[in-house]
């Protein structure tokens, strides 16, 4: 194993591959919901996870170094001209390395070479890491917060112009 001082501190990302890479990304998100949450129901939020990748993918992304993540931006949203972070996680052994930076970074980058007008996503209230992500990267709270579908916590929705 590598030493950390000569680790590539620069986030490695690359076009995902579906369905190559759906099981690695669901079982990251399924890893990063344990930690944030304490315990998850594995299964269903893997699920969950793949059935997301039947949908229309404007850029499904896949960190490979120095730790694992994914990003998955969708259209076919209400809003046309609005893509959608679905999905944004980093292995919770690699956060603050700035992976989940680089993998917004990267979406945001995809949504306007594709002539997206914004992007939008949402979040759980009370997660504020992903906040700071959010607000650091320019997106503003878009609306009240809504129960989330299957568990009911509060989601908040944020947007980012990009015209």
């Amino acid at each position: 194993m590598l030493a950390e001082a000569t680790m590539d501190p620069h986030p490695v990302i690359r076009a995902g591959r579906v369905p190559d890479d759906v099981e690695g990304c669901a079982g990251i998100w399924v890893r990063a919901l344990a930690v944030r949450d304490g315990s998850v129901d594995a299964e269903t939020m893997a699920e969950r996870v793949r059935v997301a990748f039947g949908n229309p993918i404007v850029r499904f992304a896949v960190a490979t170094s120095p730790r694992a993540g994914f990003a998955l931006l969708e259209s076919g949203r209400p809003d046309p001209a609005e893509a959608y972070l679905h999905y944004l996680a980093v292995d919770p052994d690699g956060t603050g390395r700035g992976v989940g930076g680089a993998l917004m970074a990267d979406a945001i980058a995809h949504a306007r070479a594709a002539g997206f007008r914004a992007v939008t996503l949402e979040v759980r209230t009370d997660n504020t890491r992903a906040i700071e992500l959010y607000l650091r990267d320019g997106f503003v709270p878009d609306g009240e917060a809504t129960p989330h579908p299957t568990a009911g916590y509060p989601m908040q929705p944020y947007r980012l112009a990009l015209d």
